[in-house]
């Protein structure tokens, strides 16, 4: 693959990455999405489509002043018209009574593919490890 037209494809999807960290709706936040994204997060939650997933993004937001998402660590590999970003995120949110709650360190993985010249999601997982206690590192050969 051209290596001019990686780097733009790479920073077209860290683009879409850092809106989507930056969204407090549904709508921004699939708003990248296909109709038919699959979805995992991390409280028990799973859906396929936009709708439930955009519903569900209202609700959570709803009831948030701040939601701050920072970016760890950021690895995108591109193959064809196919995408993964693997991603390791702090969450900090603030409800709107004021209570700041614990920020969250979180794995988070968006598939895209290219459709018609443009990267849409296709899944998206994310999860918080087990007990919360991991400290966000990568163990690296």
């Amino acid at each position: 693959m051209n290596s001019v037209l990686l780097e733009k494809d790479k920073e077209a999807i860290t683009k879409i990455i850092k809106e989507m960290a930056e969204s407090m709706t549904g709508e921004q936040s699939t708003r990248h999405w296909t109709e038919d994204t699959i979805w995992f997060d991390i409280p028990a939650f799973a859906s396929k489509g936009i709708k439930p997933a955009t519903q569900f993004f209202d609700r959570a937001f709803d009831g948030l002043a701040v939601c701050k998402i920072d970016i760890l660590e950021m690895e995108t590999v591109i193959n064809g018209n196919m995408a993964i970003v693997c991603m390791v995120q702090r969450i900090s949110t603030a409800s709107k009574d004021g209570t700041v709650n614990k920020p969250l360190l979180v794995r988070q993985t968006d598939c895209f593919e290219k459709r018609n010249g443009e990267w849409k999601v296709i899944h998206e997982h994310t999860s918080v490890p087990k007990g919360a206690e991991w400290n966000g590192e990568i163990v690296r050969e």
